[in-house]
């Protein structure tokens, strides 16, 4: 009758401390990732961009020209997708005087672009945000969340 009883009992507990422990392991393994991610980025930036560029020019060459004369900012706001938890480096992008799209509207003035960070390496699809500036796009879209960043120490 012991064996019986510790055949469901003991299934029952490892179960519970897996459902309880699950999401602070996670996040433990997240947060190593996401100082790791950020230095690849820095790291790739100016290639990431012009894989960026040809990724739109894919999707919409005229599109491609007029972020070709965009001015990049500096700024990288890091962000997770909360469905796919994969990390995002959004960056603001502000186009000067567009004149007027294919149907006399003029174009957004501001737009994010969006690089992933996927099996270890950051991927640039020409995803973007259209009129959005990064910390909107965190605030308005529930997908995404923010992720802090703990700043870096200087010895």
């Amino acid at each position: 009758m012991g064996f019986f009883v510790w055949a469901g009992i003991l299934p029952t507990c490892v179960i519970a401390a897996w459902l309880m422990l699950r999401r602070p392991v996670r996040q433990f393994t997240e947060e190593l990732h996401v100082d790791r991610a950020r230095d690849l980025f820095r790291l790739q930036r100016e290639w990431l961009e012009a894989r960026f560029l040809g990724a739109l020019a894919k999707i919409d060459p005229v599109e491609r020209v007029r972020w070709e004369d965009a001015h990049w900012h500096d700024e990288v706001l890091w962000a997770r997708d909360r469905q796919t938890r994969t990390l995002l480096a959004l960056i603001g992008v502000h186009f000067d005087d567009q004149g007027f799209g294919e149907f006399g509207e003029p174009g957004p003035r501001n737009s994010t672009a969006l690089f992933e960070f996927r099996n270890g390496r950051w991927v640039a699809d020409g995803k973007r945000l259209d009129e959005v500036r990064p910390d909107e796009a965190v605030l308005r879209n529930h997908r995404f969340e923010p992720v802090m960043t703990q700043p870096r120490r200087s010895y």
